[in-house]
């Protein structure tokens, strides 16, 4: 007899953030209950049983496929999959989301908080969508702001969203998202003075960067200096025909040569385990992907698998979901793969809209291993403040002998 998906909690959560779940019965109060993810997916952060916490995707055309729909009255919130029951936690959506900064901006338009991971948009739009044939084919991040050199957030505004998130919540990472910019640096220099400003305010919490390619990697030194944690540059699609097809722009810049050379440099500079790169399950083949994981782990960075959704309004909305069986067999990979790599995982925490490489090995259970004992470790509030001491005590001394 197979294993039910409510028997396992790393395939409850892979199933949830692959397929979302249906709402058969409404929700009532959904102003308490959904946010958006990325300016891109409406979402319900929930928690469940196991402290798993999972931002479920609601309210796509796909979400109808899935097999696990979600029930809320007024004393309980329950999934329902193949007639069984497991009961969940709902998470109301913080408060800060309505409220404005100084300059009237709405905090929750470019901000959203999810456990203790706050991800903020600083720019206004990406440039590759300015130009014709350039914006990535999953992506909707498309606005009427979207100029070749996308307008910057106020700095201040960003600020105040970090100080109300932090009055809600013990935040442990600041999430940012560096759209495309022309120019060598892809517009990372103008991101400086924000990680900078930010850092001064959050202690020894993290700050993480998702962004494209630069060509200049003198950049990658200063956003470290400048106070950044956790580099993220993205692979996406290991087979190099199917990633020029899907995203164009970032083909044109360079490919996976100029992704490759940023994510060495940054080797280079940033601990051990804090170089990411994205790798999307479903838009190849999956042992393609697998390669792709072999890749990285063997360069020392780590993956982070994200399976394919297919949004509204992009060219690839009409491409399927990857089955769950496809999407486990690239998740045990990749555990496999960390596992005899000893590459270090605990960087990529309390993230809810994907299947982080730490809970990889919740797919298998089995016992815990030395690595996972240090990473439990690490991931206790002393374990946050003493490595968030160590990585300041670090930039401070990389940046006094570079001086030097």
């Amino acid at each position: 007899m197979s294993e039910h998906l409510f028997d396992n909690a790393g395939r409850t959560k892979l199933a949830l953030v692959t397929y979302g779940v249906t709402l058969p019965d409404g929700l009532p109060q959904p102003s308490h209950w959904l946010s958006q993810s990325n300016t891109m997916e409406t979402v319900i952060d929930m928690r469940l049983p196991t402290g798993h916490w999972v931002s479920v995707p609601v309210g796509q055309p796909y979400h109808q496929e899935s097999d696990l729909s979600l029930h809320v009255s007024k004393t309980r919130a329950w999934l329902v999959c193949e007639q069984r029951e497991l009961d969940v936690e709902l998470i109301r959506s913080p408060s800060f989301y309505s409220q404005r900064t100084r300059t009237g901006a709405r905090m929750g338009s470019f901000s959203s908080l999810h456990d203790r991971v706050l991800v903020l948009q600083p720019l206004m739009g990406c440039g590759f969508f300015s130009g014709e044939k350039k914006a990535c084919q999953y992506c909707v991040f498309d606005s009427m702001l979207n100029e070749a050199t996308p307008p910057l957030r106020n700095h201040l505004d960003l600020v105040e969203v970090v100080l109300e998130a932090l009055k809600e919540r013990d935040l442990d990472t600041v999430y940012l998202y560096n759209a495309y910019t022309p120019g060598d640096d892809v517009g990372l220099g103008r991101l400086l003075p924000i990680i900078s400003l930010i850092r001064r305010h959050i202690g020894h919490r993290q700050i993480a960067l998702e962004t494209v390619a630069p060509k200049d990697l003198a950049v990658i030194d200063e956003l470290y200096a400048a106070g950044l944690d956790i580099f993220i540059c993205n692979m996406e699609i290991y087979d190099e025909s199917c990633f020029a097809n899907v995203c164009p722009g970032k083909h044109q810049l360079g490919g996976h040569q100029v992704i490759m050379a940023a994510l060495r440099h940054a080797l280079s500079i940033f601990r051990h385990g804090a170089v990411v790169s994205n790798l999307i399950i479903g838009l190849e083949p999956v042992e393609s992907t697998c390669v792709g994981i072999e890749t990285l782990v063997g360069e020392g960075v780590v993956p982070l698998l994200v399976p394919f959704r297919p949004l509204p309004n992009t060219s690839l909305m009409q491409h399927h979901v990857p089955n769950l069986e496809t999407v486990e067999q690239a998740f045990l990979h990749l555990y496999r793969c960390l596992l005899l790599s000893k590459l270090p995982t605990y960087r990529l925490r309390d993230m809810g809209r994907v299947f982080t490489p730490m809970e990889s090995r919740v797919l298998i259970g089995g016992t815990v291993t030395l690595d996972q004992h240090l990473a439990k470790i690490v991931t206790s509030e002393v374990g946050r403040k003493l490595y968030g001491w160590i990585d300041k005590l670090r930039r401070q001394l990389r940046v006094r002998y570079e001086d030097d």
